[in-house]
């Protein structure tokens, strides 16, 4: 938004990122995972020399890269909880270099809030079959707020929004992913798929169900995010449960190993 460019260690922009990224209440062990998928995808990010505004290496655009904010405006959001700012720095310090890696390449480290009891895989979302990235069970996120919720809309907005006549919407799912998500569905006679539709009405993910009456339609929706890879709050349950950070990032990312950067 400043249009800008600051130059940062890249340990002291792991921790603003993480600091951005995950809830700083969460247990250690989880802000060490979140730690170690930042700095893995921020160090994808740099071998693809991926172009960002002004030449930058990276960006805190979380639709191009990953969020970041610094010291300063954490304890604006965060009032009286600077010990919280010292806990990420410390999840940081502790996994310092460290990254995950496949065949000899930092993975494509995907994370989200909240999977709702089952990651996605990268097939069902990209049609290409990532080894890493695959369905798994998660029993360890209902904690989150957004692990069910429900989204009304009028007759009338649903479809202005998506552009359909508004008689009586039928809404049909066409296409589920095996994890439940809604691949592709058909409103009337527009066929969309469930990432556009999740874009267009602003719902928190595409695991949902539809229950349409001659006034309403109702969403309830599972989940919050893409659904790859880590699911923060279920690894804020794994850590709860006294799993150490290797052991969650090795529940959602499939054979992947760890190594650490020497600097």
């Amino acid at each position: 938004q400043e249009d800008k460019i600051i130059e940062l260690l890249i340990e002291n922009y792991i921790v603003g990122t993480v600091a951005a990224e995950m809830p700083a209440s969460f247990e250690i062990e989880a802000l060490k995972a979140q730690a170690v998928c930042a700095r893995t995808y921020a160090f994808r990010k740099l071998l693809e020399n991926k172009k960002y505004p002004r030449q930058a290496n990276l960006s805190d655009d979380i639709n191009s890269c990953q969020a970041y904010i610094s010291q300063k405006e954490f304890n604006q959001r965060h009032p009286g909880y600077k010990d919280l700012y010292k806990k990420v720095k410390e999840a940081v310090r502790q996994t310092r270099g460290e990254i995950m890696i496949y065949d000899n390449q930092p993975i494509d480290s995907l994370y989200h809030s909240t999977c709702g009891g089952q990651t996605e895989s990268a097939f069902s979302v990209w049609g290409t079959d990532v080894p890493y990235l695959q369905s798994v069970k998660c029993r360890y996120c209902k904690q989150s707020r957004h692990y069910e919720s429900v989204q009304v809309f009028s007759v009338q907005d649903f479809a202005t929004l998506l552009g359909v006549n508004n008689t009586q919407p039928q809404v049909q799912i066409s296409k589920n992913t095996p994890s439940g998500r809604v691949k592709k569905v058909k409103i009337n006679d527009k066929e969309l798929s469930g990432e556009k539709l999740r874009h267009i009405l602003g719902l928190p993910s595409t695991w949902c169900d539809f229950k349409v009456n001659a006034r309403q339609v109702q969403i309830e929706s599972r989940g919050y995010g893409h659904g790859l890879g880590l699911c923060q709050y279920g690894a804020n349950g794994m850590a709860s449960e006294g799993k150490t950070y290797h052991e969650i990032l090795k529940h959602y990312y499939q054979d992947i190993e760890f190594s650490r950067l020497k600097y």
